[in-house]
Formats: structure tokens, C-alpha cells, sequence
């Protein structure tokens, strides 16, 4: 409502940025006091103004006010509340706040990974994440709270079994990066391209990463594009991102984990972004439907295990000891494996090496 002289009611948050940034635009001379307004949820507080109109002075007040005790967006959430990844890949912080202003586009929302990857030029630069992330969460994925504080959220990541925590893989994350009442449901499919873009019916673009899974309603009606249910309501994709999980072999991980070859490693990392050595494991793995632990030692704690006189294609080879294993890597076959090994470094065919070696695991089937 503005100037009291109509009445509007958006479908989604986006709507609402969208409107207001035209609004900001439009009246920046003649409404100043309106330029510096933000409103990150507005349908809660509908029952402020009792649906009336009310003149500009009373809106600005009200909306105000609302803001006040609104922000940050979604504080209402609570220890034990579902949400879901509403960016295109949140990354997950060991604490609030321990990120630095390089890291600023991946706790943005929405966030720039492009930008993100060109503020880490160096390979020290990417180091500086070890202390820093825990892991990442692809758009969609669902999450439990933890606790929440300061406009940031503790959660648990359902499908990245880990140890750390029963409830899924345990990390810090803006609350911003959320979204409450979304439903993944029902059939649906996994981005098989390296990236693709979600049309969200707000107007705006959300690029989604290989293996992001999208509930699908049905085709569009020039059948180009798939209606996938999101975070932020609903939008499409182009047919052709979207595939059925594959076959569960050996010769199909190898296939699937070569399409990232040269792609840079990235601590945390489980996206077409940047991977480390785990991720690209879990995300292949994902892609064919299967859920494995996140991290390397688990993934070494679980499987079937297999001599290394008998590995074949697919199977995961484990560095580190007995005790703890701290790199993974996908057997190729022939003598070579296929690997994300460190933050100088990009996903890469090397020989299969035997220093370190700790053992192998099977998750595959012939």
C-alpha cells in the first residue's frame, strides 16, 4: 500500500523486493523517506494495517515498526524447525560471523559463487576455509534447526549423514539462506548439467548446481521446460537439465565424476562450484540416488570393503590410517584414480597411489 491509494498483496518475497526496488526507483525524489525501507517478509504482519489503506505516513510507520521486530528474516525459527536452502548452494560455518569480506557473495542471499571463486584467486586464499566451513547445502536440501542466533542458524543437513550429529551434518549458516514451508515431496528429479537455471515465477533467476533435486509438477505447455516446486513457491528448468537417477555402477561414477575433471577444489565444497575430495564422492553418489556419509572417514567406516587386488571401477580408495582417514578418491581403473586432493589443486586423473593407502570401499553394484 502507497499514498493510500491502492491495495496489493505479493505471492512471494521476491515479489516484494522486486516491487520495492522499482518503487525506491521511481519515487526516490518525491518519497525519500520510502528509499531506505526494506521489508524481507511482509505477510506476517498483513493483520498491522487490518487489510485497510492507510496514508504513507502510517504505512512507512507501521512497516517500520513491523521491521523492527521482523528482522532478521525468520527469526521466528526454532530449535527443531524444518527449512530448506533457498540460494543455489549455501555454505555451512563452523561459528557465526567467522567468514571474511572475500567471503561476503557466499553469505549473501542470493549468493554469487562466480564472484566467490574470483575473490579466491590463490590457493592460501582457499586454505583460509579450512578453519572456517564445515560443508555446503545444495538449493532444496532440507535442514534441521539447531538453534538460532543473531540472524544466524545452526543446522543439521538431513541427507549428509556424518557423526558430528544424528540429525545430519551440523554447520552455521545465515538465516537468510532459509526458507520455511517448503515441501520436497513427491516425484521429482535431479540437474544432471554441470549448472542450470531455475525461472522462478517471482522473475528472477536462481542458478542451481549438478545434482540439486527438484520436486516436478508437470511439463510447461510447449513441454520445453519442467514446473518444479522450490523454496520460494515455483518456477522451471529446461527439460533437458533434469534427468532420473541413473543406474547405481561402478562404470557410471567413473563417467559422472570425469565430467568435473579441472574443476577447482574448494574446502566444504559439493557443488559443480568447487568440490573437495568427500564432496564430489557424496555429490555423484546423490546424483545416482544414493545417500552416503559426507565426509571421508565416515565414508571409509561404512560400505563394503574390498582388497585392493580386487577393486575395480567405482570403488573408493581411502588415505590416512586405521585410526582416521583424511582423502578420498574414486578408482578409475587401469592403474588410475579420480580425485579433488587439495586447495592448490583442481579434480584431476592421477595414478593410483599406494603411500598412505588405508583400504577401499564399495557402495556400488556390478
Amino acid at each position: 500500500m502507497v499514498d493510500g491509494r491502492g491495495r496489493w498483496k505479493a505471492s512471494s518475497e521476491d515479489e516484494v523486493r522486486t516491487w520495492l526496488e522499482e518503487y525506491r526507483e521511481e519515487h526516490a525524489a518525491d518519497d525519500p523517506d520510502a528509499a531506505h525501507v526494506q521489508i524481507r517478509r511482509l505477510s506476517p504482519w498483513a493483520w498491522l494495517t487490518g487489510g485497510k489503506l492507510v496514508d504513507r505516513r502510517m504505512f512507512l510507520l507501521v512497516t517500520g515498526l513491523a521491521l523492527v521486530f521482523a528482522a532478521p528474516a525468520q527469526s521466528a525459527l526454532r530449535p527443531g524447525d524444518r527449512a530448506a536452502i533457498a540460494v543455489s548452494v549455501a555454505t555451512l560455518w563452523k561459528a557465526p560471523n567467522v567468514y571474511r569480506t572475500i567471503d561476503r557473495p557466499a553469505v549473501n542471499a542470493p549468493v554469487d559463487l562466480d564472484r566467490w571463486n574470483r575473490n579466491l584467486a590463490t590457493g592460501d586464499l582457499r586454505r583460509g576455509l579450512v578453519s572456517r566451513v564445515q560443508t555446503q547445502a545444495l538449493y532444496g536440501e532440507v535442514v534441521t534447526v539447531i538453534r538460532v542466533s543473531g540472524g544466524w542458524a545452526k543446522v543439521a543437513v538431513g541427507d549428509q549423514p556424518d557423526p558430528q550429529d544424528p540429525r545430519g551434518y551440523p554447520g552455521w549458516l545465515p538465516v537468510s539462506q532459509l526458507r520455511t514451508g517448503y515441501d520436497p515431496t513427491g516425484p521429482g528429479m535431479t540437474v544432471h548439467a554441470r549448472t542450470a537455471v531455475v525461472a522462478l515465477n517471482s522473475g528472477r533467476k536462481l542458478p542451481v548446481s549438478y545434482g540439486t533435486w527438484l520436486p516436478v509438477e508437470r511439463a510447461t505447455v510447449d513441454e520445453k521446460a519442467w514446473i518444479v516446486r522450490v523454496p520460494q513457491g515455483y518456477g522451471t528448468i529446461p527439460r533437458a537439465a533434469l534427468e532420473p537417477a541413473p543406474h547405481l555402477s561402478g562404470a557410471s561414477i567413473v563417467r559422472e565424476a570425469k565430467r568435473f575433471l579441472g574443476i577447482r577444489y574448494l574446502w566444504g565444497g559439493l557443488s559443480t562450484w568447487g568440490f573437495d575430495c568427500s564432496g564430489l564422492v557424496w555429490e555423484v553418489f546423490r546424483v545416482h540416488g544414493r545417500t552416503i556419509p559426507r565426509d571421508a572417514d565416515p565414508q571409509f567406516r561404512s560400505g563394503t570393503p574390498v582388497a585392493r587386488d580386487a577393486l575395480r571401477p567405482g570403488d573408493l580408495v581411502f588415505y590416512g590410517t586405521q585410526r582416521y582417514v583424511h582423502h578420498v578418491a574414486i578408482y578409475a581403473g587401469n592403474g588410475q584414480m579420480l580425485e579433488a586432493p587439495n586447495s592448490d589443486s583442481m579434480v584431476r586423473l592421477v595414478a593410483f597411489r599406494t603411500t598412505e593407502y588405508a583400504g577401499a570401499r564399495r557402495y556400488t553394484t556390478p
